[in-house]
């Protein structure tokens, strides 16, 4: 275990990432209650101190340490001045038994479970703790993400999660010095930058060995490229792709963190040799020009198309190298097809959209899902998504042949079937017990509320992928 002496009464002592890579760093006392994104921990709070790893108030000032450093992060890039809840968002550092996370639009909710080494808490892993915090992010300000029925736009709220993650640990100067030095400066490599929650991927692949990565829960450095998600299984093992919304986030993830690899490298003096600070500088570009585009992007069913370009026209007014990274990158990982490449300078209105990333989005349109395949008396509205496009940006297919878009209903009727397959639906009081599909899953993403005519699909709650399979 790697240590780091203590600053004084002023600090506290945290994992610098993950409890799998025993790195512990001092760090300032957090204030939880800093606006605009604010934080309400369980009370009373311990007296900050450097507690022994494995203690409660460790758990305690680690997570606050890392969700103060990350919200701080994405508060000043979006900006924010509330969360989708409201001033405060709450947290629950220890909710049971379960090796899970998730976040609800009401609090973080973190978890304990047993493992082959000792007891694993989610919330003492910075890298969880940042990545619901991510999920509560993305929702604050594009909360029309959150209910819409799309298999890229739910996978997409996964990869955000992941890159939240990244991102915040990259604030931490400490660590941006080690990864440069274990990478040899190359940060496309695989490194405990890349690697997602470390100790908790290894406490469920003692139960499930094809359920996650060989080294973590996921790999932002990975080959996955974009194939359409409908015509995908609903699971797969950790080494194959799937339309399982964490499954497939991992497409968009590798894209995004080759970017800033490669980002690095071109805008670094040294390409061989790139500084802490020039790591820093070009991490919040990249975070700014995500942002940008997730603003400008209208929700549709090739969602990530659409984003891949609109980074692309946002990276215009950062700096001239980031175009034709960004570019090449998500060519070759087929979320961008070469047309749409080669198109994206031509087109006035993505410009604009960009320039005015605020104007208001229409409301997304709900259709009524035929149900009887569910069990449900009636239809099944489904919001979906149906935004206008200012531009058409396409996927790719293996034969690099444009993919085009399902149309709204269909994409929503695809999320459908695999939620129902996956069991993640509380069928409420909606669907008689004989007419459902019992998968013993206690932690469900969506339920079922009745209306007039059938039901409604309400999403409860993006959680952290342990039960992917």
């Amino acid at each position: 275990m790697k240590t780091a002496k203590p600053e004084g009464s002023n600090s506290v002592s945290v994992w610098e990432d993950d409890p799998g890579t025993g790195v512990l760093v001092s760090r300032p006392i957090p204030d939880l209650s800093r606006k605009p994104l604010a934080f309400g921990f369980p009370k009373p709070a311990p007296k900050p101190s450097v507690y022994p790893p494995g203690a409660a108030d460790f758990r305690y000032w680690t997570a606050a340490e890392a969700l103060r450093r990350g919200a701080d992060f994405w508060s000043a890039r979006v900006p924010l001045t509330k969360w989708q809840v409201g001033a405060t968002l709450k947290v629950i550092l220890d909710e049971g038994v379960d090796l899970n996370a998730y976040y609800d639009r009401t609090a973080l909710n973190f978890f304990h479970g047993h493992s082959p080494t000792g007891t694993v808490y989610s919330g003492e892993s910075p890298d969880v703790v940042c990545h619901e915090m991510g999920h509560a992010v993305l929702d604050s300000f594009k909360p029309e993400l959150w209910d819409v029925g799309s298999q890229e736009v739910a996978a997409f709220h996964e990869s955000f999660a992941d890159i939240s993650a990244i991102l915040s640990a990259i604030q931490l100067p400490s660590l941006r010095t080690s990864i440069l030095e274990d990478t040899g400066g190359r940060l496309y490599r695989n490194s405990r930058l890349s690697r997602l929650a470390e100790q908790l991927g290894a406490a469920i692949r003692a139960r499930h060995p094809d359920a996650v990565d060989a080294d973590c829960l996921r790999n932002a450095v990975n080959s996955f490229a974009y194939q359409d998600p409908s015509t995908l299984p609903n699971s797969a093992p950790a080494a194959h792709l799937s339309s399982e919304p964490h499954s497939f986030s991992r497409v968009f993830t590798g894209a995004f963190f080759e970017s800033l690899g490669t980002a690095l490298s071109a805008k670094a003096q040294n390409p061989a040799m790139p500084t802490e600070a020039e790591l820093l500088s070009v991490a919040s570009d990249l975070a700014g020009i995500l942002i940008t585009a997730i603003k400008a992007s209208p929700v549709v069913s090739n969602w990530y198309a659409q984003v891949a370009a609109n980074m692309v026209i946002a990276a215009v007014s950062v700096d001239a190298r980031y175009p034709p990274i960004i570019k090449a990158i998500y060519v070759r990982r087929l979320i961008l097809s070469l047309h749409s490449a080669a198109s994206i300078a031509y087109v006035p209105p993505a410009r604009a959209a960009v320039a005015a990333p605020t104007a208001a989005q229409e409301d997304l349109a709900e259709t009524a899902l035929p149900a009887d395949d569910y069990g449900i008396s009636g239809v099944l509205f489904v919001k979906t998504p149906s935004q206008s496009c200012h531009f058409v940006a396409l996927s790719a297919a293996g034969d690099l042949s444009s993919v085009q878009p399902l149309g709204a209903a269909t994409a929503a009727q695809m999320f459908v079937d695999d939620l129902f397959c996956r069991g993640r639906v509380d069928y409420g009081k909606v669907v008689l017990p004989e007419a459902r599909l019992d998968h013993g899953h206690n932690l469900k993403s969506h339920r079922l509320v009745m209306t007039p005519g059938g039901a409604r699909l309400d999403r409860l709650l993006f959680d952290c992928g342990c039960r992917c399979q």
